[in-house]
């Protein structure tokens, strides 16, 4: 599921419902998580809850608003003409008219390149402004250029690992004293209390289970998954790979599955609500991203002291020190192959890792902290 989202539904338990009023403004409903937005929380669809522009359409006629009318066929006859990702986030924003109710904190909270930025920026009345980076801006060096004079306008830019800050200081240096690090919320003992509401693996396998967690998609990397693990078994290894995880990307790695001969080796699991107990049972933790942000995902396997294999994207090196509390690669099939191989074959290893993790420090609940500072 979306790490995006699942942070900032933690995020959202960790405001206090008494103290502020909250409202997640969503581009799309139906959503696999929007049943976990706390129930305090007041959700409004950003379109409104027609489907389709047609039926936008009807209803602002029947309510008399013509101009609206008017809005919505210009701005969607431009949007389906360009081809500039950016001009199409900024006409979807000129269909919605702004936001009456004026807020105290007003949050962008997606991909730095995205409809919120605009919508924040045009659409919101505020006191204080949020851009919130969740990736790697490096990869999103063309599709920020024509995003740049909006980020002017935010007050505030958090980023979720300091590599990311990095990252995003260098494209925008003139914005460097309004940012700072502000990390995913994670909360070892709810995760903790939540694998025990579930059940884990039910297949018996009585070898080493390796366990890789993320929407199965390009950037997460799982298609590099089947050429590793077909060295492992080249060799006799005794172990099974699981995913956890669906997405656009499945089609290929079962092809992948196929053509290696893994059908009884790569399991795809499939969406689970709640991984937690997976990733307690699992014996070997694998993070296969191309690019991340901080990455959720992991934290939770160090949260629950896993032997962890990661590749080196932005934010591994704030979680993992390399030969003390797991192995961080390059996202090559031979490096990632010989790490695994070297915790599979080295249990005093996996050991080591693990005692290490037990006193590391993963819980983040006190970044809230730095949002509350925010309101004033």
């Amino acid at each position: 599921m979306g790490g995006i989202e699942k942070a900032l539904i933690s995020m959202l338990e960790a405001i206090p419902k008494d103290q502020y009023e909250i409202t997640v403004l969503l581009m799309g409903t139906g959503g696999e998580l929007e049943s976990e937005i706390p129930k305090h929380v007041k959700i409004l669809p950003l379109y409104g809850c027609e489907k389709t522009v047609k039926e936008r359409l009807w209803n602002a006629a029947k309510s008399g608003k013509f101009i609206q009318v008017m809005k919505i066929c210009w701005y969607t006859a431009l949007a389906n003409m360009t081809k500039s990702k950016f001009k199409k986030e900024w006409y979807y924003a000129k269909r919605v008219p702004p936001i009456e109710t004026e807020y105290d904190l007003a949050i962008a909270y997606h991909v730095p390149a995205s409809l919120p930025v605009v919508f924040v920026n045009e659409n919101i009345k505020a006191k204080t402004k949020i851009a919130w980076i969740h990736s790697d801006v490096f990869n999103y060096v063309k599709q920020l250029e024509p995003f740049k004079d909006f980020y002017d306008v935010y007050d505030k830019v958090f980023c979720v690992s300091k590599y990311a800050m990095k990252h995003f200081n260098e494209l925008f240096p003139h914005l460097k004293e309004k940012t700072s690090v502000f990390y995913n919320i994670v909360d070892k003992n709810q995760m903790d209390l939540l694998s025990k509401r579930v059940e884990g693996f039910t297949d018996h396998y009585n070898g080493l289970r390796i366990l890789t967690v993320g929407r199965l998609s390009p950037e997460k990397g799982q298609d590099i998954i089947p050429e590793v693990l077909q060295k492992l078994k080249s060799e006799g290894m005794h172990v099974r790979w699981y995913c956890l995880g669906d997405g656009d990307s499945r089609p290929k790695i079962e092809e992948l599955i196929t053509e290696y001969g893994l059908q009884d080796d790569l399991i795809l699991l499939g969406t689970k609500n709640n991984p937690y107990n997976f990733i307690r049972q699992c014996d070997i933790y694998v993070q296969s991203s191309r690019h991340e942000g901080y990455c959720i995902s992991l934290a939770e396997a160090r949260a629950f002291n896993k032997p962890i294999v990661t590749t080196d994207f932005v934010g591994a090196r704030e979680q993992i020190e390399t030969g003390e509390n797991g192995f961080i690669v390059k996202f090559d099939a031979n490096e990632i192959y010989r790490a695994v191989k070297t915790l599979i074959y080295h249990q005093d290893l996996r050991l080591k890792f693990e005692s290490n993790l037990k006193r590391s420090n993963v819980t983040t609940t006190n970044e809230i902290k730095k949002l509350f500072d925010c309101v004033g």
